[in-house]
């Protein structure tokens, strides 16, 4: 239990700061900021699901960035055909959902539901591949940046003794 507290603070702290930069943060240096929120959070889970540690963080940024790669591929040739019918789609979606699966062999590349996250992410954002882009980067390290906080949280609290069985027995 001590641990799921740790990160239970770590992790609402820091999505909550992550929430009130990403809604009010509109530009860095005349630059317009594209921080997605949810984003933020897909990449998040998806650095937990994958393992968590460096091995998390390579997998979660390795394969959600692949995703949005595809994605942006897929969407790219989908408009260079000029049929754009449902069934040239599907032949398109096909060969990159199976390119995602494929490319698992490469360690970094290794956690094939965030190559589908970051597909999904780079859809769900309109097609925008900057600010998905930067939102999946972001999610990752706060992600990191929790476990690491949670460690920290974790050393801090007192340990919990358990008392011994008081169970009489006859």
């Amino acid at each position: 239990m001590k641990r799921l507290i740790a990160l239970g603070i770590s992790i609402g702290v820091l999505a909550g700061l992550w929430t009130v930069f990403a809604l009010t943060v509109t530009s860095i240096g005349g630059w317009t900021a594209p921080f997605v929120v949810w984003i933020g959070f897909a990449a998040w889970a998806c650095f937990y699901a994958a393992g968590g540690r460096v091995t998390g963080l390579t997998k979660a940024v390795g394969s959600t960035v692949s995703g949005l790669v595809w994605g942006r591929a897929l969407l790219w040739a989908a408009t260079q055909v000029k049929a754009g019918s449902a069934v040239v789609l599907g032949v398109f979606v096909a060969v990159a959902a199976f390119g995602m699966c494929v490319q698992a062999v490469l360690a970094p590349l290794a956690f094939i539901p965030g190559a589908f996250v970051g597909a999904a992410a780079y859809f769900g954002n309109g097609g925008v591949f900057w600010a998905t882009l930067v939102s999946l980067l972001a999610g990752a390290l706060l992600a990191y940046a929790s476990e690491l906080l949670a460690d920290v949280i974790e050393r801090g609290l007192p340990a919990r003794s358990v008392p011994s069985s008081t169970t009489a027995t006859a």
